[in-house]
């Protein structure tokens, strides 16, 4: 009897539920651990798995379990593990797994009916549904709570004896366990990392650190860092490496073009990312180390332009939502919440997988029915006691209803509407509180005198800042006319308040992209993230403050070194070389259909990829030539207002005059 090919299986989003729960647990903060501060979900303590099925031959099965429980077969309740023989003829089978601190989940061995996605389960409540399975769970001893990294040895790159250890850097931020050889068992060892040399030569101010003793070899706690600093009696016996912890993947996306700087800048983004790819979009690789819906929309857009997994984005997604009943927004962030209803349609248009929306869809109904509970008499959302209305670190009016909360609200009603199409609910209604929302939004925060939308009415100050205002040029939110007063009156305007975070810094600049304003976006990208090289940067940080001097960039919150200096919001540029230089974007879900409307901007000549869908499409552009190719059809140039076909496997050439 073979065996047929199996997988664990668990109740739908309870892995991604649960890999999320020990994110949110795991961080630490000058030896204190810090969980999150918000609700954290759990799996389904008691799941039961449904397998009905007809065989016309003598086989058999074996269940196993991630937890406790038993198979129930004809009546008869059977040990996990004990061989069932199943005869020819129908067959209902059920196991019940249950397990109260972590993962419960099920693997059957068998040449019949092994654990697939065939195979239904509920809560030992509610109709049963289809299983959740990730292929790499396909042996017995693969622990679907033990998350699939991958791994490699790193030595440092420079090592330097102070007068009480040594210090190390290991050229860059990595991530992973440190390894220490030192003889001396008896003495204690005060370890401690720094993103910032300044960082892990502090003792009393550093972040993350660590004291042990009562061996000669440690393997510590995955940490992030670039920087060591051991202080003991005998560093010359001192061995040092780190075993870096990582997700392999291809990268799918690349560009180069003919400034140095931008392409130094482009691998920096790229590093940065890359770190905060693990069992979801992470905000940053040091302090948090959280899973953050705003930080995660960001990453969204990176990640389709440089991985394309689409597997991530599902897993932040559902580990986000967690479970039933809603009773905060998510991360207690009002804008947090909407950013999570509109990447789900945005997903769509990138990657397909209308099941997935399908599934998705309820959690979205019930989270826009939270939302709509925070609703005033004119449709506006606002925050009560508990919810954070965030948008940025910066200094935004947030009295009562706040302009770019509402711009989000529109998108998501309008998202709703597109996935209801989809799906084929009705999306009538969605429709219309968009539009009527919009309508508020003009009646209440648009401001003809100033030719902008102002933070807040209710508080009278009519103040301006970027952020309501570019999220209604990058929705479709405003009008032609309105979009060209923001242009001059907000975005090109140097006495509206500058961002600070490379986050909604990649906004703006999506716009001005938007708008043609690349003379600005490429002047940004010199002296924002071009600024952060210059100060020694090896990846991207949460703020840049030009002001700043030396050390003064690392405070944050309170705290001397409290500033992320590898933060996933800040690889923006990586989408928008993309998207807007290169060019390329979706006209249809999963590039069915795609156009490649390339943009020189102030540059002499570039070249690079896009993953697009199942495929690849490669652009190069000089002052002679736009060279596009592709391995599948739908794709479009678009070059002066005329449209080219490119047609899969073939080269299309055009020659500028």
């Amino acid at each position: 009897m073979e065996k047929m090919k199996s997988y664990w299986v668990w109740h739908w989003r309870d892995y991604e539920v649960y890999h999320t729960m020990m994110v949110h647990l795991r961080r630490q903060d000058q030896g204190i651990d810090f969980p999150a501060f918000w609700h954290l979900a759990t799996p389904y303590v008691n799941v039961e798995f449904l397998k009905e099925f007809t065989c016309d031959k003598r086989g058999y099965m074996k269940a196993f379990a991630s937890g406790s429980g038993y198979c129930l077969y004809k009546d008869r309740k059977y040990p996990l593990g004990e061989e069932i023989i199943l005869e020819p003829g129908e067959h209902t089978v059920k196991v019940i797994v249950y397990k109260t601190d972590g993962l419960p989940a099920m693997f059957i061995e068998s040449d019949i009916c092994p654990s697939d996605a065939t195979w239904l389960c509920n809560r030992r409540a509610g109709k049963h549904e289809p299983v959740g399975l990730e292929e790499y769970y396909d042996s017995i001893d693969k622990d679907p709570e033990v998350f699939p990294f991958s791994y490699e040895r790193r030595h440092p790159v420079k090592c330097e004896q102070t007068d009480d250890g040594m210090f190390y850097d290991f050229g860059t931020e990595l991530f992973g366990y440190l390894n220490i050889t030192y003889p001396h068992s008896n003495e204690t060892l005060g370890v401690f990392y720094g993103e910032s040399a300044e960082e892990a030569n502090d003792g009393e101010e550093a972040i993350l650190f660590e004291y042990v003793s009562g061996s000669t070899e440690y393997r510590l706690v995955q940490r992030a860092f670039r920087f060591i600093k051991i202080n003991c009696k005998d560093p010359s016996a001192l061995e040092v490496t780190m075993d870096y912890e990582f997700l392999p993947y291809t990268r799918k996306g690349d560009f180069h073009c003919d400034n140095d700087l931008f392409n130094r800048i482009y691998d920096m983004s790229v590093h940065t990312f890359h770190l905060n790819c693990r069992e979801g979009f992470f905000d940053g690789i040091k302090r948090d180390r959280w899973i953050w819906s705003g930080d995660a929309y960001q990453s969204t857009k990176i990640n389709n332009y440089l991985f394309a997994d689409a597997a991530i984005a599902k897993r932040t997604s559902m580990g986000l939502i967690g479970k039933e009943p809603f009773e905060q927004h998510i991360n207690t962030i009002i804008d947090y919440s909407l950013y999570w209803i509109i990447s789900l349609y945005e997903h769509y248009m990138y990657y397909g997988d209308p099941e997935y929306l399908e599934r998705i869809y309820p959690m979205a109904l019930k989270l826009m029915e939270f939302c709509e509970k925070r609703l005033d008499e004119h449709g506006f959302i606002v925050g009560i006691d508990g919810d954070w209305t965030f948008i940025d670190w910066s200094d935004i009016d947030k009295t009562g209803a706040v302009c770019a909360e509402q711009m989000l609200l529109i998108e998501s009603y309008r998202a709703l509407a597109n996935i209801a199409d989809v799906i084929g609910e009705c999306s009538a209604c969605f429709r219309e509180k968009a539009e009527k929302l919009r309508e508020n939004v003009n009646i209440f925060f648009w401001n003809d005198e100033l030719g902008a939308f102002i933070d807040s009415f209710e508080s009278g100050l009519n103040n301006v800042t970027r952020h309501a205002n570019i999220f209604a040029v990058m929705y479709d939110i405003a009008t032609p006319e309105q979009i060209e007063s923001i242009r001059e009156n907000v975005l090109k305007n140097d006495n509206i308040t500058k961002i600070t975070t490379p986050y909604f810094e990649a906004y703006e600049l999506d716009v001005l992209c938007k708008l043609g304003e690349f003379d600005i976006v490429e002047k940004t990208i010199d002296s924002y993230w071009g600024g952060m090289l210059a100060e020694g940067a090896t990846t991207i940080w949460e703020e840049y403050i030009p002001e700043l001097k030396g050390a003064e960039h690392y405070e944050k919150y309170g705290k001397k070194y409290g500033k992320s200096l590898c933060h996933a919001w800040g690889a923006g540029p990586v989408y928008l070389f993309g998207r807007y230089y290169l060019g390329v974007y979706p006209t249809s879900p999963a590039y069915e259909t795609f156009n490649v409307e390339p943009h020189f901007g102030g540059l002499n000549e570039f070249s690079g990829k896009a993953p697009i869908g199942d495929g690849t499409v490669e652009v190069s552009l000089n002052k002679e030539k736009i060279s596009v190719k592709a391995d599948k059809n739908g794709g479009t140039l678009i070059w002066n207002n005329k449209a080219y076909t490119i047609k899969a496997g073939e080269e299309l050439v055009i020659f500028i005059k």
